[in-house]
Formats: structure tokens, C-alpha cells, sequence
């Protein structure tokens, strides 16, 4: 069966490549990390000395890093709400000088979501570094790219005043309001892109992906929502197929006029319609380059932290390559990939002011003093009105490129299971997830899990999707992996061996019911993220 497109040799030159092509700017700075993270906060600072925060925390007379240190205490989003409340109705100068370009949306994933401002000199600096790498690769492969995210907005639409907006969104507008990406390069056209509103979008992505069978790249923005769009391919190819045989958009499906006839003009021949349908009927193995043969990049926000998303996908794209395209927060964009198909991450210098936490001994460091080996968690102070912003992310120092700490994101500071003390952390529920997929030999399509206080002592609930649907017995698979968790925390361990945990219980469900109970617990708006721990109650 076909794995993927490329040799063996493009493939490696690929994952090793030169990361200098991509950012040059990388290599004027890799070596004066600390001038410029001192430039940055400077500037932040003469910037910003007469909003009201920076009259409250002398903005204007703080001319160093020690000084700055001393006089602001980290802070956290609660400390904001207040003022972006007051920047809702219309107040500006308070904890930015610089123009807003949107509110972003974020789902939150250690609490409920928040309203997170951009500005337009944020975007500035960020430019297309995000995007530059995708377009350089379908330049390179002379395909296009298809993006199967959902990005709300409406390009015919001037931004509104403070406009609520997702993350990626705001960003793809800007690029393209900027003139950094061109809709010519995108698989179908602006409205199969850019909707103005929320509707049935996966079907558009689906037929536009059907018709466009020379794309070399496939985009998203976290690495999930492929998972979502397999699961409609899985579901609706047939439907989709029909509709297009018949050029014309099912009337029940909710999509804007102009998005349904910019599909129903799109040309697909009887011999591709039959190409997929046929396909499709032998199975989803490695179905992307049995059906876009042109494919050689997939990308997408991931971490080593959900590596069980990423198995899945891998199901279906075979061994093509991903690109793990950025490491962002909505506050801030913080680090490049150091390459294609790693986890490690490249310190993006100009972007913000940097320092890291360490727990190990409760210090502070600049980025010039990080040590290869060792954990931190970012901090950040944003050309956005964050300053000594406590992002959560706990990120390892797997090395450096010149003296810019290349990074891992290990787990959100909060984002941990703890109903005894035992604060079992993300990647040690995930390790054990892949344990137990490895063990019996059941490949696990998504999970989540959460804290079951209904009876006493309390347990952990788990979610559990497999890739197929499979009868399963419960029982079993609890009790392997109560005890992968026992061996991965001796916190846990012991808690319950005093039995102030019970037993872990799992309910396995379909691919759709999962969907229904995850959107049921965690609640709907935000980007949607890959999240294994639900707090939402």
C-alpha cells in the first residue's frame, strides 16, 4: 500500500534541513539574545509610559531589567479583566498605546475562555513568520494548500472597532489585509477560506479538497483538527460525492450563498469523483496520498505532550511529514519550528520580552541563562499590554541554536488531574494512554478525562474514542491502566493504595458520541483545542 510521496533522501534533507533559509533573522540574532530581549523591553516600556498601568508602575523611569524585575510583580489574566472590560466600552490607554487590531477569543484551557486584545504592532512583528515556511513550500512543490481550519471572519468587512475574533483568524486576515499572502496560493477561493459566519464548514473543506487534487500541503491549526476532518471524510464522503455529481450544494447543508457557489463552480471530472469513491470503499489507511498523491507536508500546532492525536493522524497521512508550525499563545508568538517533524522549538527573538521561572529553585532567569536539560515556565511581556504575563507552559531546554534555547513544551501549569495530592501531570496521563493503546494493541482516535466526584473517594473519568469502532471489555482495560498510572506516579500510586483515589473508570464511545460528550463538558467558542483534561464544569 502506498505510504507517501517524495524519496527517502528529500524526506531526510527535509526533516534536517537548513532552518537559517527559512529564518534568516535567526542567525543575526542567535548570538545577542540578551541585547535584544533588552532592546525589546525598552522599547515596550518608552512605548507605553503614559497608559495607566505604566503611570501605576513608573514605566517611564525604569531604565534596566533589574529595575523592571523589582518593580512589577508577575501577573496573570486575572489581572487584566478589569481593564479589558473598561477597553470593551471604548477606553484606550490603559494598558496599551499601541492601535488594536481585534480582541482574540481563546477557549481557555485552564479556565473559562478569556478575551485576549492584539495589536496592529504585535502583528508587525510577528509579519509572516508563521506562514513563511507553507508558502515557501508550495512555491518549492508548484501546488496549492489547502487549509481545513475555520477561519471566522469576512474579508468584504472592514474590522470593526474591538471585533472579537479567533487567534488564527485575526492573524490570516492581517497577513492577507497586508499583502503577505495571496488567496491565489489557497486550494479554492476566499469564501471556501474566510466565512463570515459559523455554518457546516468541514463540507466545504471536503469538496474543495476533492476538487483540488494538486495540493502539496495540508494545513490546520492545531493538529486535531484533522482528526475532525478525517472523521467527516469517514462519514460524508459519499454524500459530498453525490452533491457534487450532481453540481449543486444539498439544500440542508448551512452555508453562506457565496460559499455554495463558489463550490458549485469548482470542476471535478467523473473519473476523480470515481477515483475517491473508490478509495474511500477500500478503507482510510494512508488515504491522503492515495488521494492527493501531490501531498508531502502536513501542519499544525502539536506538542510530544499529544503525541495520541498525532498516532491517529498518522493513520491516515502515512509517513508524510509535519510541520509542527509555530509555538503561540493568543498573548504572544514565541518560537519557530528548529525543523520538520520534531517537537523542539526555536526562542523567537523581537517578538516580546522574555524570562523563564524555574520551580527547581525559584528563581527567574533571561533567556541567556537557560540550561540544556532543565524545565521552566515562560513569561512574557507583550507588545499586546501583558507584562510579566504568566503564560502556564512548562517548556524543557533540549538544546540551542548559537545562545537562543531551542524548547519543548512539556504541559500547562494547571492542566493536571489532582483529586488526593497527586497532581499527575498532561504528559504523564498521555504516556499512559499510549501505554495502554501499545499493550493491547487498540489504536485510541482522542480521550479526555476529568475528576468524578460523584461517589467517595473520587476517581478519574475517561472518554475514550478508539479508530474503530470495537467492542471492548471495560473492566479489563480499567484495571491495565490503573496500574500504567501507578507506574508512572508513585504519588498516584499511593493514594490509591490508601484508597483515597478509586479506580479509574473509562466509557468507550463512538468517534461522534465522543464529539458530543467533549462539546458537552468543555462548551463551545475559542479555537478548538486537543485538551485531555477538562475543567468546564
Amino acid at each position: 500500500m502506498a505510504r507517501s510521496s517524495g524519496n527517502t533522501h528529500e524526506r531526510f534533507l527535509m526533516r534536517y534541513m537548513d532552518i537559517s533559509k527559512i529564518y534568516p533573522e535567526l542567525d543575526k540574532d542567535k548570538d545577542k539574545i540578551s541585547t535584544v530581549n533588552k532592546e525589546v523591553l525598552l522599547r515596550i516600556l518608552k512605548d507605553n509610559a503614559d497608559t495607566e498601568i505604566g503611570r501605576r508602575y513608573g514605566f517611564g523611569d525604569i531604565s534596566s531589567e533589574e529595575e523592571y524585575r523589582k518593580n512589577l510583580p508577575v501577573s496573570h489574566y486575572k489581572d487584566y479583566a478589569s481593564y479589558i472590560q473598561r477597553m470593551e466600552k471604548g477606553e484606550k490607554n490603559l494598558i496599551t498605546s499601541y492601535d488594536i487590531f481585534a480582541m482574540l477569543e481563546t477557549s481557555g484551557s485552564t479556565d473559562e475562555g478569556k478575551l485576549i486584545p492584539i495589536t496592529n504592532e504585535a502583528f508587525k512583528r510577528y509579519g509572516n513568520v508563521m506562514d513563511r515556511y507553507l508558502q515557501q513550500h508550495v512555491k518549492d512543490n508548484s501546488g496549492k494548500r489547502l487549509f481545513i481550519s475555520f477561519l471566522l471572519t469576512d474579508l468584504n468587512k472592514d474590522v470593526g472597532k474591538l471585533e472579537t475574533m479567533l487567534y488564527t483568524a485575526s492573524y490570516y486576515r492581517y497577513l492577507y489585509e497586508a499583502g503577505l499572502i495571496g488567496t491565489e496560493t489557497l486550494a479554492g477561493e476566499k469564501e471556501t477560506n474566510f466565512f463570515p459566519r459559523t455554518c457546516d464548514y468541514m463540507y466545504a473543506k471536503l469538496w474543495t479538497a476533492f476538487a483540488s487534487e494538486d495540493i502539496s500541503s495540508m494545513e490546520s491549526v492545531y493538529l486535531y483538527d484533522f482528526l475532525i476532518f478525517f472523521q467527516h471524510l469517514e462519514n460524508d464522503y459519499d454524500i459530498i460525492l453525490n452533491d457534487m455529481e450532481r453540481g449543486r450544494v444539498s439544500p440542508d447543508i448551512d452555508l453562506p450563498e457565496s460559499v455554495k457557489h463558489s463550490l458549485e463552480k469548482m470542476e471535478i471530472s467523473a473519473e476523480r469523483i470515481e477515483k475517491i469513491r473508490s478509495e474511500c470503499s477500500k478503507g482510510f489507511i494512508d488515504i491522503v496520498p492515495r488521494l492527493w498523491k501531490n501531498v508531502s507536508l502536513i501542519s499544525g500546532i502539536g506538542s510530544k505532550a499529544f503525541q495520541t492525536e498525532e498516532i491517529s493522524i498518522k493513520k491516515y497521512i502515512g509517513d508524510i511529514s509535519i510541520w509542527h508550525y509555530i509555538y503561540a499563545g493568543s498573548e504572544c508568538m514565541m518560537a519557530v519550528p528548529a525543523g520538520i517533524s520534531t517537537y523542539d522549538y526555536i526562542l523567537y527573538p523581537g517578538t516580546a520580552y522574555y524570562e523563564f521561572y524555574s520551580e527547581e529553585d525559584k528563581r527567574i532567569y533571561g533567556p541567556e541563562e537557560l540550561e540544556e536539560g532543565k524545565s521552566y515556565e515562560i513569561i512574557v511581556t507583550t507588545f499586546s499590554g501583558f507584562y510579566r504575563y504568566v503564560m502556564g507552559d512548562v517548556l524543557k531546554v533540549t538544546g540551542f541554536y548559537g545562545r537562543l534555547p531551542k524548547l519543548r513544551f512539556l504541559s500547562r501549569r494547571n492542566l493536571v488531574m489532582n483529586i488526593a495530592g497527586e497532581k499527575l501531570a498532561l504528559d504523564k496521563l498521555d504516556r499512559a494512554m499510549r501505554h495502554l493503546s501499545s499493550e493491547t494493541g487498540l489504536g485510541i482516535w482522542q480521550y479526555f478525562f476529568y475528576e468524578d466526584y460523584s461517589r467517595v473517594p473520587a476517581f478519574y473519568h475517561g472518554v475514550v474514542a478508539f479508530d474503530d469502532d470495537i467492542r471492548v471489555n471495560a473492566e479489563e482495560l480499567e484495571n491495565s491502566f490503573d496500574n500504567i498510572l501507578k507506574d508512572l506516579s508513585k504519588d498516584y500510586a499511593e493514594l490509591r493504595d490508601l484508597g483515597f483515589i478509586n479506580k479509574v473508570v473509562l466509557e468507550f464511545v463512538n468517534k461522534d458520541n465522543f464529539m458530543e460528550k467533549k462539546n458537552e463538558r468543555a462548551g463551545q467558542g475559542g479555537q478548538p483545542k486537543p485538551l485531555h483534561i477538562m475543567r468546564v464544569k
